[in-house]
């Protein structure tokens, strides 16, 4: 039974190979007006810096806004945000801030859902505070554009300031692993999920689905549930922007409290997707309970059954990182790879189950 779930999961990574090498740069030439829209909480000594990448675009100044969504913050955000307005004489800015932070269940959506209420861009572009978007990243994403599309995902990797220990390493990997299977279903033209790190879509497309409404109930999702509503009620193309001048850096996590709880917010929504998406999820859950499982009897009762399907699971996995990293220059991510390939099914397993039974906090909600 191990050796045929194996062959199952190798064939879905395969899969997902697949459809990376279905995924060609775009060569749009047109400007679109343009909204960078930020939700920020309690990000002082984040703020500037992102406002600084910002305003370093080689997008027409005149085709583009920033939108900073102060978010109820408790520390010198917003008064940071406005001494960057005057320092740089910049128009290009606006400060909001919400008033009703405290009456939602995700205040994230609801800042966000205010800026998009004031932009004036035809494609909003999606980031958060704590990242460095490069020079050419408005210019890159707005060329994915295509008449037909309506959304399109970015790759955000967790490598700043820099990847100087083990923990940040593993973290790095983590987030190029995600980002794999979200550019090769993607490939297929059925995404399976997105960050809100690096993601950008039509404003008719955000009013089309209703906005956040129909998932106003859940605290996270401003991303990927967000693209569920995309997928199943509108006949929008969505593409992945596979291209490493793309990408936005975002700073690691610093605790393993956060950690901890990013990582619940993510499994808390496994039974919130499609059937298809859920079936697949729990698969991939089941697979990896079963192969720790034979793992941990190896000792009592001696066979190599399980130590093959740990390494064609490994080297699978391996393939479609070292394809995937390679197009966005990132290999140096694949250095603590053996490691990772071991934890990954206590990762799995723990937080597959801990995400549909515990509840997690948000920020410092």
């Amino acid at each position: 039974m191990l050796f045929a779930l194996t062959a199952v999961y190798v064939l879905i990574l395969l899969w997902i190979i697949a459809g990376m090498n279905r995924l060609f740069p775009q060569k749009q030439t047109n400007r679109p007006l343009v909204s960078v829209i930020v939700a920020a909480r309690n990000e002082e000594k984040n703020i500037r810096d992102l406002m600084t990448a910002l305003i370093r675009q080689d997008y027409p100044k005149e085709r583009f806004e920033i939108i900073i969504v102060n978010d109820g913050s408790t520390d010198d955000t917003a008064a940071s945000v406005k001494q960057f307005q005057t320092n740089n004489d910049n128009t290009q800015i606006q400060l909001l801030t919400t008033s009703n932070r405290a009456q939602v269940i995700s205040p994230k959506k609801n800042a966000i859902t205010l800026g998009v209420n004031h932009a004036a861009g035809e494609i909003l572009l999606l980031t958060d505070a704590d990242c460095i978007p490069p020079p050419g990243w408005v210019s890159g994403m707005a060329r994915y554009f295509t008449p037909e599309t309506g959304l399109v995902i970015g790759f955000s990797p967790n490598e700043l300031p820099s990847l100087n220990s083990i923990t940040n390493r593993l973290l790095a990997l983590d987030s190029l692993s995600l980002a794999a299977v979200a550019a090769g279903t993607s490939g297929w033209g059925v995404p399976a999920t997105c960050n809100g790190r690096n993601l950008a879509y039509r404003k008719k497309v955000f009013e089309q689905v209703g906005g956040f409404e129909k998932i106003k109930q859940f605290a996270s999702g401003d991303d990927d549930l967000f693209l569920k509503l995309v997928l199943n009620n509108t006949d929008w193309k969505i593409q992945y922007a596979l291209d490493a001048k793309l990408a936005v850096p975002t700073k690691t996590i610093k605790s393993f409290k956060q950690f901890f709880n990013q990582r619940l917010r993510h499994a808390s929504k496994g039974f919130h997707y499609e059937w298809i998406k859920i079936i697949v999820l729990f698969y991939v859950y089941f697979f990896n309970l079963l192969l720790l499982f034979n793992l941990f009897f190896l000792l009592h009762d001696f066979s190599f059954i399980p130590l093959v399907c740990l390494g064609m699971k490994a080297f699978v996995e391996l393939l479609i990182l070292c394809i995937f990293s390679a197009r966005l220059q990132r290999r140096h991510f694949l250095t603590v790879f053996p490691l990772a390939a071991v934890l990954h099914l206590f990762y799995v397993v723990f937080f597959g189950a801990l995400g549909q039974l515990k509840k997690f906090n948000w920020k410092d909600n």
